[in-house]
């Protein structure tokens, strides 16, 4: 009965530690969207790797009072859907204050080692192309083409988050 035990259990720990290394951990997403528009040499890259289960739209509620700027943007923080491609999943967050996008971050897959290289190189660009640009109209990193396309169709539905 011990070893039946134990042998569950080591197969459950063992399946929970492949899927944690497959898709990663995604606790600090909220905390680390908040800090999205970091100080400089930073990415503002969040924790990889997304959930499917999470919901699209706004994380935290709106606490300011005023009317919708001209660009219709909400004040706050939205998450954009998740988007899958060959290399995996890419979610979007941006903090709009304003009317003005203020801050942008992306989830992204680690693994493997090759896809993890390429969205460490891809991301921060597109993050940077996205605050200057204010819209999701993001040029394709080259070498990058998937999490370009991924990433720009995350962001557009963050946006349209912030306008609903």
């Amino acid at each position: 009965m011990r070893r039946t035990t134990a042998a569950l259990a080591g197969t459950l720990t063992g399946a929970a530690l492949i899927l944690a290394a497959k898709f990663g951990a995604d606790a600090t997403f909220e905390a680390n969207a908040a800090g999205a528009n970091q100080a400089a040499g930073g990415t503002g890259e969040l924790e990889p790797a997304p959930s499917a289960s999470r919901t699209p739209g706004r994380v935290k509620p709106q606490t300011s009072g005023r009317s919708t700027p001209a660009s219709g943007l909400k004040d706050g923080l939205f998450r954009g859907q998740t988007s899958v491609n060959q290399h995996g999943p890419i979610q979007v967050s941006i903090r709009v204050a304003d009317g003005r996008i203020t801050g942008v971050a992306a989830r992204h897959a680690t693994t493997p080692a090759k896809t993890l290289q390429v969205n460490r190189r891809a991301i921060p660009v597109l993050r940077q192309q996205a605050l200057s640009a204010q819209s999701a109209r993001v040029d394709t990193v080259s070498g990058a083409t998937y999490t370009s396309g991924s990433f720009a169709t995350s962001l557009q539905s963050a946006l349209a988050a912030a306008r609903a």
